[in-house]
């Protein structure tokens, strides 16, 4: 029978590699269980040679899948105006999520190119998004996007992953969330990188490469 890391103790009810992102906790705590997630992949190859290569993918970190194809991060200061975080968008081809940065660079928030998008085009066809409206929610989320003037009036709950996260963790919250790519933040949630569905896509490959 194949050992269990040690944090199995303390997350029992939780599956290997699952992490919890929750506003305002300390992410030093998800950072240092992400060595037990390398250990977990070692494990699994040393102990159990017909571990599946979807067990292994799942289980590796951020870290490595960014080593084919880092992308430098789009990021923006809460009080920018929308044309300039449109500008710097549309300077980083593959990157679709803003993050929103306060004055001690630490990430407040995200805006998703699909949002900035809506906001946009709202005076050009506003028939698009009446037409959509659905309860009281719609109609906040449309005079929200049409009052919003700076990143900080349009950005959406920050989503994030770190280097020590596994690849499931990211590919969870991006499916939550609905997002193309997220910041990745360090223990005082400064942005140091992006993460985007592709570079999931590549990682997989790259798995499946060392297996063949």
């Amino acid at each position: 029978m194949t050992a269990r890391p040690l944090f199995y103790q303390e997350n029992a009810d939780r599956s290997p590699g699952d992490s919890v992102c929750l506003p305002g906790v300390n992410r030093a705590d998800s950072i240092g269980r992400g060595k037990f997630a390398a250990v977990e992949v070692t494990m699994a190859k040393d102990n159990d040679p017909a571990a599946s290569d979807s067990e292994v993918t799942k289980r590796t970190l951020v870290r490595e899948a960014l080593e084919r194809a880092g992308k430098q991060p789009c990021r923006v200061h809460e009080d920018e105006g929308l044309h300039a975080v449109t500008e710097q968008l549309g300077a980083l081809p593959g990157v679709r999520t803003v993050a929103v940065v306060d004055s001690q660079a630490r990430l407040v928030g995200i805006i998703p190119m699909r949002l900035l998008l809506d906001d946009l085009f709202l005076q050009v066809a506003p028939e698009e998004f009446l037409a959509d409206l659905k309860g009281t929610e719609g109609v906040e989320e449309f005079g929200r996007l049409s009052r919003a003037r700076t990143a900080k009036e349009l950005m959406e709950e920050p989503a994030f992953v770190t280097m020590d996260d596994t690849a499931r963790d990211a590919f969870a919250r991006m499916h939550e969330r609905k997002l193309e790519g997220l910041p990745i933040v360090d223990a005082e949630m400064k942005v140091v990188g992006y993460l985007d569905r592709l570079q999931l896509l590549q990682l997989w490959l790259k798995q499946h490469e060392k297996s063949d």
